[in-house]
């Protein structure tokens, strides 16, 4: 049940170590454990357990909402 995605710089494309620190720190604080990973630290795992409830998937996903806008409204990403 393992999901990731890469985080990069939007104009260059290359990895972003600093906004994925900055993501999952931001989302720790606000309750949603996530795992920075990959060999550039800008990968981000999702690794709920598989007995996850629908009401636990909804409030991780509305924190990890909140996480990006914050950051996109902090960092002026686009």
């Amino acid at each position: 049940a393992m999901v990731a995605f890469e985080v990069v710089d939007a104009e260059t494309g290359e990895p972003d170590k600093a906004l994925t620190g900055k993501l999952v720190q931001l989302a720790n604080e606000k309750g949603l454990l996530l795992l920075s990973a990959g060999i550039k630290g800008n990968v981000i795992r999702f690794l709920p357990p598989l007995v996850i409830t629908d009401d636990e998937l909804n409030e991780g996903l509305r924190i990890l909402t909140d996480v990006f806008e914050s950051v996109i409204s902090t960092e002026g990403i686009a």
